[in-house]
């Protein structure tokens, strides 16, 4: 039986396997994000019904264009940029829609037996739409058939997007959605903006169709914006000229996200009488993150805690677990990230050094900055732009040190430079950029 053949008759069974028999038996390995994202309310009236009229908010003008998502990341694993993006637009008046990328794998019932579109309001001016493919393709493993582009199409036609504000503006941070992106240009006469945010052959786990189609995408999308000098100067020596058509945006944060809950000042750095060292990470546990830097660290430095949060992705990182100073705290929420971050002494990105993590501009940085804290980083180009305020190595022993450094810092003056740093990188100036860069400002 050929490969394709194999894979598509996969496809249509494992459906029936996760739901009817491995989720019910194992609840542990069902995502949480699969019922988190029906925890908000339908859109109301219903778009999908003929005849339907747009809720009064859908309907309100704010003579700005809406703006369509076609995302990577689901909207209810960690808040990222994408999401960033789609809150500080609609903090702007502009009203988003965003495509849950699961394509049916959130919805309790399989096909046959499930509702084929459901619209949620998740937000302020943002409402998220899930569509269910028959056979519920992970969004990784190969492009959209011509018939599956087709479905989800129609199903973004019909949401309510304003007759009057000129053509939905698309973003689009993965080439699954390219087929989908150009039907609407077509339909509409919208821009199509590509976010390039990470190397893609970086992961690894990309079909190659989908690296096909990124390239692509580079060359027909109206705007390519990247998050990192690195990708930009990547991909312009593969797509010679993209650069008049590119911009860098870089990841941001949202100072207010982390301000201090009792009002004292954020850019503080204790050192208490009694106060155990803390040595703090916020992101994926993938494999990128440099395990055996935490190993070294917290076996050398019994009396500290060192606190890792995030979901496991990586299963060498579980045998952190037989450290009695590693604590590995799971996802949190992003709404809980303040409370955490207010415990830490030292923020750290202990990342292998790779082709995908030379390239990246972490948001943690930023969030690590917007509380004062230092930062112990692996030598990363878009972390050595701010060489004076952070701690490199790229090896334990270094780590080690670079990591006493920063515990012993008692300039009170980096902590304040960090926060003004961040309260300058904010998303709200990231996306006026973006405004400025499509003429809408």
């Amino acid at each position: 039986m050929p490969n394709h053949w194999l894979q598509s008759a996969k496809e249509y069974v494992r459906p029936y396997y996760l739901k009817w028999l491995f989720f019910r038996l194992q609840s542990q390995n069902c995502p949480t994000y699969f019922r988190e994202c029906w925890s908000y309310p339908a859109a109301s009236p219903d778009p999908f019904h003929a005849g339907a009229q747009a809720p009064a908010e859908a309907a309100a003008s704010s003579g700005k264009p809406d703006i369509l998502f076609l995302p990577l990341a689901d909207w209810h694993t960690r808040i990222q940029r994408t999401q960033h993006l789609a809150l500080t637009f609609a903090s702007l008046g502009y009203r988003c829609f965003y495509v849950n990328p699961h394509l049916g794998r959130e919805f309790p019932a399989v096909f046959p037996f499930s509702p084929k579109r459901i619209l949620t309001n998740i937000g302020p001016r943002i409402q998220e739409l899930h569509v269910h493919l028959p056979r519920e393709p992970v969004f990784h493993h190969r492009c959209l058939s011509s018939a599956e582009s087709g479905t989800l199409t129609s199903a973004i036609l019909q949401l309510p997007f304003s007759q009057t504000q000129g053509a939905p503006i698309i973003i689009t941070s993965f080439p699954l959605w390219a087929d989908v992106a150009h039907a609407l240009k077509l339909r509409w006469g919208s821009r199509i903006v590509y976010d390039c945010h990470d190397l893609m052959t970086g992961f690894g786990n990309i079909a190659p169709d989908l690296l096909e189609a990124e390239s692509a995408l580079l060359d027909s999308a109206d705007l390519v914006i990247f998050s990192a000098q690195a990708l930009f100067d990547h991909y312009r020596q593969l797509h010679p000229g993209i650069e008049t058509r590119s911009i860098l945006l870089r990841n941001a944060v949202s100072c207010s996200d982390f301000a201090p809950d009792d009002g004292a000042d954020p850019a503080r750095h204790p050192a208490q009488a009694g106060h155990t060292p803390t040595v703090g990470y916020i992101g994926s546990l993938s494999s990128w993150f440099d395990v055996e830097l935490i190993r070294f660290a917290a076996a050398a430095r019994p009396a500290w805690r060192f606190v890792l949060i995030g979901r496991i992705e990586n299963p060498r990182v579980e045998s952190l677990r037989s450290l009695p100073n590693v604590h590995l705290h799971g996802e949190v929420p992003y709404a809980g990230l303040a409370r955490h971050l207010a415990t830490f002494d030292v923020g750290i990105i202990p990342f292998v050094r790779n082709a995908l993590t030379l390239s990246t501009n972490p948001i943690k940085l930023y969030e690590y900055f917007a509380c004062g804290l230092p930062v112990v980083s692996a030598t990363l180009p878009e972390v050595e732009r701010y060489s004076d305020l952070v701690y490199l190595a790229d090896d334990p022993k270094g780590f080690l040190r670079q990591l006493d450094m920063a515990m012993a810092e008692s300039d009170s003056t980096l902590a304040c430079r960090r926060h003004e740093i961040a309260a300058g990188e904010s998303w709200r100036v990231r996306c006026q950029d973006l405004e400025r860069r499509l003429g809408l400002a």
